[in-house]
């Protein structure tokens, strides 16, 4: 697997990051990045892998870190799709995670593998590297999805401290986010098209 370099997929600030597979799959298809707290609800859940299940051959491209038992369930439902997936590293790329369903879906092109660190990254501060993958991720996508957020958990705060996130992050509409303290527009899990045509008209200005 041979790891390239590049500055060029955050416009405003030229930060190197690290990349193996098919960088066009973020270049040239709206981005949907996906997060989710470590302890999302049941009923949050099922919500989430319908509302996936609906998403997975959409012509789109969908970003996450896929370490989170609920992320894991998505991923596994993506790859039966036509999307194409991104898979953010908190390590550098050599290090042990998702090689071998990366490299399933690099054989077709619709894979790309990124991280923000060198391939010498083998092991990292269990905060520092989580909290800059997921900084990454949401730099990255042109919109984001967070099917549950823990108040005042970690995702909680990353989206307080960074406007430009907060505002294209959206949640499900499920009774569970209904005690955020965050201006954050949500989703019915029914209405997959209204993500993608928001993915759309964001990336349609990045383009621009």
């Amino acid at each position: 697997m041979k790891t390239r370099k590049t500055s060029e997929l955050i416009s405003d600030k030229k930060k190197d990051v690290f990349f193996s597979g098919n960088l066009d799959i973020i270049k040239k298809y709206p981005v949907i990045g996906v997060l989710a707290s470590s302890k999302a609800p049941g009923p949050v859940v099922w919500e989430s892998y319908q509302f996936f299940y609906g998403l997975r051959d959409a012509d789109v491209t969908v970003a996450g870190g896929w370490h989170s038992p609920l992320e894991k369930g998505i991923l596994d439902a993506l790859i039966e799709g036509k999307a194409n997936i991104a898979f953010f590293a908190a390590k550098g790329l050599k290090a042990r995670g998702f090689q071998q369903k990366f490299r399933l879906l690099d054989k077709t092109s619709r894979a790309l593998m990124i991280s923000p660190f060198p391939d010498s990254v083998t092991k990292i501060n269990g905060t520092e590297g989580p909290r800059l993958r997921n900084e990454l991720l949401a730099a990255i996508s042109d919109v984001l999805l967070i099917p549950y957020i823990k108040p005042r958990g970690k995702l909680f705060h990353m989206l307080k401290a960074e406007s430009t996130f907060l505002n294209k992050t959206f949640v499900l509409n499920h009774v569970e986010n209904d005690k955020l303290s965050l201006n954050i527009r949500s989703i019915d899990s029914k209405h997959v098209s209204d993500l993608i045509n928001e993915a759309q008209e964001a990336y349609t200005k990045r383009k621009l």
